[in-house]
């Protein structure tokens, strides 16, 4: 449930998210995927935007990937404001005691071991360490992720 009441042009972009990445006709997930883009202006709320178009779909698993360390951190409390549940975890190398409470690590492995039973979950993950959808990344069971174009 959103904690923050969405702008009409955000409602509608969310709208428009959840029908394109919604059940396609015929009930088949095409092998590739889903995939959409959102593209708004700075500070227009493409945060609140994805955060509420993972709850719509109910997306269990969700892949935000990020371009800084600061913005990691920053977009792990707005979806957690923005209402997502589940666990939430960092893959970049902030130290625990530089992650606000975020459990972080680059380690492939280890984040396998992590997602293990986790039936909810939202990965933070820095661009910069090229972890996007690679083969640690389809062992995870990413169908897809957030990337900000912005910042």
């Amino acid at each position: 449930m959103t904690q923050v009441e969405l702008r009409p042009h955000q409602v509608e972009a969310v709208e428009n998210v959840v029908r394109i990445l919604g059940t396609p006709p015929g009930g088949r997930m095409p092998p590739e995927g889903l995939r959409t883009q959102i593209i708004a202006a700075t500070g227009s709320g493409k945060t609140l935007i994805a955060a509420e178009s993972a709850q719509r779909l109910s997306a269990r698993r969700v892949l935000v990937l990020v371009p800084t360390l600061d913005l990691l951190t920053q977009m792990a409390g707005a979806w957690r404001r923005a209402g997502r549940s589940g666990a939430m975890i960092g893959v970049c190398s902030l130290r625990a005691e530089e992650s606000q409470g975020l459990p972080c690590t680059t380690d492939p492995e280890e984040l396998v071991e992590w997602l293990r039973g986790l039936e909810t979950v939202t990965v933070f993950a820095d661009l910069r360490l090229g972890w996007h959808g690679g083969s640690s990344a389809g062992a995870c069971g990413w169908p897809g992720g957030v990337e900000p174009d912005d910042h």
